[in-house]
């Protein structure tokens, strides 16, 4: 009877320590399943900052994260294009994909409504597959989402000076931020990320920066 004790307090005990490995492609998100697994476990960052997720080649390392990943987030096999083999490897019910549009523009994060919503359906899985902590991913949401209504309200303000001058941008990786902070665009120098810039369109974009008096431009930190 003591061992039978025993036996079921170890089970117990090794259960409540079996918390998810997740691993999440990208900073921007990782930043999100952080803030929502705190407190049950720290969630690995797949790509280094100076990879690009459109093409790039994984190291054994990296490779070996995601053999043993519970939860693999992404964005979507369009967006992480130089991760696709290795995602093709990936059981579907370990897969996390955040964004189900088949678009060209994979940015979402960018809108914070959006990361609400994919926090939500995040913890809606976690608790599918980790039930017994529940209340943990629960709390963590009903602060996240707080923490995000605050930055929502504080980028409202900042803008407000901006709200009706035109902004240039680069590409359509800013389409989400700009969309959702009800911004004025002017001219889209490239029509999406990664896109080679042609003397054509340099010159275009000048002509009409110039003509709507555009005194910003927004541009990602490898455009030179």
């Amino acid at each position: 009877m003591i061992f039978r004790l025993i036996f079921i307090a170890f089970l117990f005990s090794a259960n409540a320590l079996a918390t998810p490995n997740i691993v999440v492609s990208i900073k921007p998100i990782h930043s999100i399943v952080s803030n929502i697994t705190q407190g049950v476990t720290s969630p690995a960052l797949l790509l280094e900052s100076n990879q690009s997720a459109h093409h790039t080649h994984l190291k054994p390392s990296q490779l070996s994260l995601l053999d043993r990943a519970d939860l693999v987030v992404f964005i979507h096999p369009n967006f992480e294009a130089g991760l696709a083999k290795a995602f093709n490897n990936i059981d579907s019910d370990k897969k996390f994909i955040i964004d189900d549009e088949n678009t060209t523009n994979h940015h979402s994060w960018l809108d914070t409504n959006n990361m609400q919503i994919f926090a939500k359906k995040l913890v809606e899985k976690l608790i599918q597959i980790d039930p017994i902590n529940t209340k943990i991913y629960t709390r963590n949401i009903r602060k996240l989402n707080k923490d995000l209504e605050e930055l929502k309200q504080n980028i409202k303000q900042r803008l407000l000076m901006h709200k009706n001058k035109p902004i240039a941008i680069f590409s359509n990786a800013f389409d989400y931020f700009i969309d959702s902070n009800n911004l004025t665009r002017s001219t889209l120098i490239t029509d999406y990320h990664g896109e080679r810039l042609s003397i054509f369109k340099t010159l275009k974009a000048k002509r009409i920066i110039k003509s709507t008096q555009t005194n910003c431009l927004l541009n990602t930190t490898e455009i030179p």
